[in-house]
């Protein structure tokens, strides 16, 4: 995929919307209690509570803690910037190691893929993508188009072109460059739930839409394989506790 600088969405806007969309929820959840006057907020205190992290969730899949346990070899990848994608390419390559040194089999490494802050979008499937025109607003281009991004090209391969070499045969013991080929092959991959939060407001702005529904429909369509978590650095940091190694 092919990538460019976003200029007008720097990193402290991205995190600006996270904490709007935190308290935008988080006064949803207080609506009852609005009704006392001596518990209700008035509107000029609530921008002093700009990090509340409202329980949009109450229960999340741990499973996937006790697979990487269980692996010969695992490490985690962090993949926080939509523009600078390398955790996955580091996933493969890091796979392709164990195997060429140590003769590792597919069944002995586990990789943990973290999608979080900017780089969540990578976890919202096609249908996302081209609804909200998540490659423009994002600056994605898709290599097969030269345009901006209409489908997710980190989720899956671009669909061939007429006159395209045959695809490279899928297997466990080949890494692919796309995050289909690590869910496919038992790899884990783990999204952030607060950056999910950030930019269901971002989208819901754009669209005059309301930000909880957007933030069920993007939970509803992340792709395949991919668990959402309390937050990407909460999954960076459990991931370890599990015993992956790590590099930043």
């Amino acid at each position: 995929m092919q990538n460019e600088s976003e200029p007008t969405t720097p990193r402290r806007e991205f995190l600006g919307q996270m904490a709007v969309s935190a308290i935008a929820l988080a006064s949803t959840a207080c609506a009852g209690s609005a009704a006392n006057p001596q518990t209700a907020a008035t509107p000029a205190a609530l921008p002093a509570q700009p990090r509340a992290r409202p329980q949009v969730q109450q229960t999340w899949d741990d499973s996937w803690s006790a697979r990487l346990t269980a692996a010969k070899h695992k490490a985690v990848f962090d993949m926080p910037e939509v523009q600078d994608p390398e955790a996955i390419d580091h996933a493969a390559i890091w796979l392709e190691g164990l195997h060429a040194a140590l003769g590792a089999a597919p069944g002995d490494a586990q990789a943990a893929i973290i999608i979080r802050h900017a780089a969540v979008v990578a976890a919202f499937n096609d249908a996302m993508w081209s609804k909200y025109e998540i490659g423009k607003l994002r600056k994605v281009k898709d290599d097969a188009t030269g345009k901006w991004a209409v489908r997710n090209p980190f989720a899956s391969p671009a669909p061939p072109k007429p006159g395209d070499r045959p695809a490279r045969q899928r297997s466990a013991d080949r890494p692919g460059d796309t995050l289909d080929w690590f869910a496919e092959y038992g790899h884990t991959l783990l999204a952030c739930n607060v950056a999910t939060l950030g930019m269901s407001s971002i989208i819901a702005k754009k669209y005059n839409g309301q930000m909880s529904a957007v933030y069920d429909e993007l939970k509803a369509n992340l792709i395949p394989g991919v668990i959402l978590q309390p937050s990407g650095i909460y999954a960076l940091h459990r991931a370890q506790e599990a015993g992956c190694t790590f590099s930043s």
